[in-house]
Formats: C-alpha cells, sequence, structure tokens
C-alpha cells in the first residue's frame, strides 16, 4: 500500500520513549489496541526484516516501492515527516512512534524532537522504569550472568549462578555504568519537550487501570479497556527477588545510585 499523508491538524503526534527493559514496549502494545490510536513499534530496529514487517503490519504491503524505513533512501527525520505522523488509516486522533534513547544517539533526533516539539500538537510521553531493575532484567533475559571481566579490583563475593536459575548477580561496577548512563538519558529526555507525560513502569504494573487512565487523558483520548494488557507472564513482581547477590550492592554501590535500592519500586 502506497503511504500518503493527509497533514491531518486534528492528529495529536507523540514519541513514546524508554530505555532498554523499560517496559515502554508493552504500553506501545497497550496504546495501540485503543481503537482512536495507533503506536507503531519496532519501526527503526537494526534488522531491516523486523522494520518492514512492523510497518506492513499497519500499512499494508508495499509493492515494489519500498516505503519502510531503508537507510541511505532516506533519513529517519523524513520517514517519521512523511509517512508516520499524522498518517492514519482509520482517521485515528493520535498517532505514536516508540523510540529507545539508544535511537536518539544513533541517529541523532535531539534536535528533531525538540523542533517538533516547538511545533505544537506534539508530545512525549516518557516511560521510566528503576535503572536496578531494567539492568536486572536485561541480565535475565540474555542469560548473561555474573562474570567478573577479568577486573583485579573488582571485589565480588557470589558464586555464579546456574544458566537454569531464575536469580542474576549484577557486577557492580557495570550496573553503576548502566544506571549513569540511563540518568543522563532521562535528564536529557525530559529537558527536550515541555509537553510530556512521565510514566513510571512500577506505577503501570501495579496501577495499570489507573495509569492507563491517565495517559489517556493526558494524550486527551477516552479511557477504553482494550488498552489493559496481559500481565500474566510479565515482571509483575518486585525484581529483588531475582538479583541474587542485594546484601552486596547494598554495601558497595555509590550513594547516587543506592537512591534506587527502594523495594517498593524495584519492578
Amino acid at each position: 500500500m502506497a503511504w500518503y499523508n493527509d497533514d491531518n491538524a486534528e492528529t495529536l503526534n507523540f514519541m513514546l520513549i524508554g530505555g532498554s527493559f523499560s517496559g515502554h514496549e508493552l504500553i506501545c502494545s497497550s496504546l495501540s489496541a485503543h481503537p482512536a490510536m495507533v503506536c507503531h513499534g519496532e519501526l527503526l530496529n537494526p534488522v531491516e526484516e523486523v522494520r518492514k514487517a512492523a510497518h506492513q503490519s499497519y500499512f499494508g504491503q508495499s509493492g515494489k516501492v519500498v516505503d519502510w524505513y531503508c537507510p541511505g533512501m532516506l533519513s529517519v527525520e523524513q520517514y517519521l515527516n512523511n509517512k508516520i505522523f499524522d498518517n492514519t488509516l482509520n482517521n485515528e486522533k493520535a498517532v505514536g512512534v516508540e523510540l529507545h534513547y539508544q535511537h536518539f544517539v544513533d541517529y541523532d533526533l535531539w534536535d528533531y524532537a525538540d523542533q517538533k516539539c516547538r511545533s505544537g500538537d506534539f508530545c512525549f510521553v516518557h516511560v521510566t522504569r528503576n535503572p536496578i531493575a531494567c539492568y536486572a532484567a536485561s541480565r535475565i533475559a540474555s542469560k548473561d550472568l555474573f562474570e567478573p571481566d577479568n577486573d583485579p579490583e573488582f571485589s565480588g563475593i557470589v558464586t555464579p549462578l546456574k544458566a537454569s536459575s531464575n536469580t542474576v548477580t549484577l557486577n557492580p561496577k557495570l550496573l553503576v555504568d548502566f544506571v549513569r548512563s540511563q540518568q543522563a538519558y532521562e535528564n536529557k529526555i525530559n529537558r527536550l519537550c515541555g509537553d510530556r507525560v512521565i510514566v513510571p513502569y512500577h506505577e503501570f504494573v501495579l496501577d495499570t487501570a489507573g495509569t492507563l487512565e491517565k495517559l489517556l487523558h493526558f494524550l486527551e483520548l477516552p479511557y477504553s479497556p482494550a488498552c489493559i494488557p496481559n500481565l500474566k507472564d510479565k515482571e509483575s513482581f518486585c525484581m529483588i527477588d531475582r538479583i541474587g547477590n542485594w546484601s552486596q550492592l547494598k554495601r558497595e554501590l555509590p550513594l547516587d545510585v543506592t537512591d534506587y535500592l527502594d523495594g517498593s519500586k524495584i519492578f
């Protein structure tokens, strides 16, 4: 299907932004279920087949003309402006695009996002998650268990766990680097756009309907129960239970990182 651009002034465009394993993919799918909205995910995935499938899942088969994002043919800014934002097949009132922090770095989207925010009818939905929980979730997903990285200064005291275990141990030094990088990204994203809503992942897990209701109100859309996701297989439990060297982290992490060792928010 060929793309088109109605330049519909009544359509609200937004970026759904989050870091790795922040839960923004889950919220993207929830928003996409709303009958008056489309929220595109994986449009900038590094794998072309994934990008193509994500694009065609909404716009249909492309035919002989490549209209999904293809590096070298057009820029990310051109793709989002001309083929995604404001382009609706079912007269949706809002069009969102899911973006990772890394997309802003890889494609240098900082100025583009700033300009979109200044243009009006544009906003951010910023999904945040406790960075310690994000890091633990990434280790669980990759089965990348505790390794001292041959660093003689590393004072690890925990025995590596078997790959079949649901618990992981975290390298304190790597964890500190990850937490601080997430802090920097969060701060930079929040400075970009004044018209934004911050969605803490732990609040979404603990009160899914209430959080969605507030989010949809921000997007000026009515609440829809269709947006409620199936959390049965999601990480709806406290991640403390999955971190094998919790006591070690409490002893060794610097003060700016220990602030995140709040059991009520590590989901």
